[in-house]
């Protein structure tokens, strides 16, 4: 599988409150793309230096990970990401 070549698709701020992660985004291109947004947080259930376990607004869980060294490779052709 390979990512999208096109641009992307929202944009945002990211704010660490420690227990939460507050976050607004917009999606673009639409033309409250430049407006402020209200602040929506995940609730942080588990933190690693690997990983950070959050909860959204509606209870759905997020999960972010680093991946390991190595793990993305450039396609064929292409010198890095």
């Amino acid at each position: 599988m390979t990512l999208p070549d096109k641009g992307p698709s929202a944009t945002g701020l990211w704010k660490d409150e420690g227990i939460a992660i507050a976050y607004t985004h917009s999606h673009m291109p639409f033309p409250d793309m430049m407006a402020a947004n209200e602040m929506k947080r995940l609730t942080v259930e588990e933190r690693t230096p690997d990983k950070l376990v959050t909860k959204n607004y509606r209870g759905v869980a997020r999960v972010f990970h680093r991946c390991p060294a190595g793990s993305l490779k450039a396609p064929a052709g292409q010198a890095a990401h």
